[in-house]
């Protein structure tokens, strides 16, 4: 493994199946990034990512606030860090560089 992989360390084996880059200044949210990356992960449409909602399962605009909205001072704040949530059995993980990425379980290494 890698010392990037989320899950390093842990009794899970993760394999990565899809990533999308999200771009703050672009046009959409964060929120439709996960959605989309979530239905490429799925081989679905994204208006098919629906149950749960998404809102059920993680807070996107605080995670979007965090890393990459405004800071007191009204300049753009680039928080540092990695925000892991489970949806569906997948792992995802948003990244403060704007990297979102979608782990599935794989069986475990018998070697």
């Amino acid at each position: 493994m890698d010392k990037d992989d989320p899950t390093r360390g842990a009794d899970t084996h993760w394999s990565q199946v899809a990533q999308r880059h999200y771009e703050p200044n672009g046009n959409g949210e964060l929120t439709t990034a996960i959605v989309y990356t979530i239905a490429e992960a799925d081989g679905v449409s994204p208006s098919e990512v629906k149950s749960p909602p998404l809102y059920e399962v993680v807070d996107a605009s605080a995670i979007e606030d965090a890393f990459f909205g405004p800071d007191v001072a009204g300049d753009s704040r680039q928080g540092v860090g990695t925000v892991e949530f489970r949806y569906n059995g997948s792992l995802v993980k948003v990244r403060s560089d704007g990297w979102i990425q979608v782990y599935e379980p794989t069986e475990a290494d018998l070697s």
